[in-house]
């Protein structure tokens, strides 16, 4: 699996497209396209890969996770557009949601307002939180979903779900480890780092993508 600064240099590269076209055509501004490169980004939302897909073919699972091929055959692709036919999406049952909270937590998941599903590529056992809130935008905005998947391996530069021992439910990007502790930023720069003591952290999930409402399908 390659990185998403990796993938995004390949696509300017192969296309031939400089980042301001890039960012027209996913419909992002110039500086979301300069954070992908440098990797301050570090998954593309669906929405942006969809439309990259649509205009270059680069298959949505690729650009999100960096699984499989970059490209599908011409059939392949058509396959691939129709998420009824396309093998590498799954039901994604949405869990709950997630009121987001103060100071960049998440001040409950309710289970009993879950229901539905995302139909996107992910791995086994994903699931969906829909959120609720403002405290985490620009990254999550109110009604917007997170997938979660909890056999991904996760990484010092990936975003995670961390439930803290305390109650206390959030999103940040893991930084490192070091004497036992586990450093994170926050995902919203008005929100200082962050650290905890391996037995005070009680779930630690690999964020896979952040979703609009639009992907939600009731059951």
């Amino acid at each position: 699996m390659n990185t998403l600064p990796e993938r995004i240099q390949i696509v300017l590269g192969e296309t031939g497209v400089d980042q301001v076209e890039l960012a027209r055509i996913a419909e992002v501004s110039k500086g979301a396209v300069n954070q992908w490169l440098s990797g301050a980004i570090k998954s593309l939302k669906h929405e942006y890969a969809v439309r990259i897909e649509k205009r270059f073919g680069y298959r949505v699972d690729w650009l999100i996770m960096g699984e499989g091929e970059p490209k599908a055959t011409d059939a392949e692709h058509r396959n691939e557009l129709d998420s009824t036919s396309s093998s590498m999406r799954r039901r994604i049952p949405v869990e709950g949601m997630a009121q987001l909270g103060n100071d960049g937590f998440w001040a409950e998941i309710d289970s009993s307002v879950g229901g539905g599903y995302l139909e996107l590529p992910s791995r086994n056992k994903a699931y969906g939180l829909r959120c609720k809130g403002d405290s985490m935008q620009p990254r999550i905005r109110d009604g917007e979903f997170v997938v979660i998947e909890p056999e991904h391996a996760v990484e010092p530069g990936d975003e995670v779900l961390i439930r803290a021992t305390d109650g206390r439910v959030m999103i940040k990007i893991y930084l490192y480890s070091r004497d036992g502790r586990k450093h994170f930023m926050s995902v919203n720069d008005d929100h200082v780092p962050i650290a905890f003591a391996d037995e005070e952290i009680e779930l630690l999930h690999y964020v896979a993508a952040i979703v609009k409402d639009s992907m939600w399908r009731p059951e």
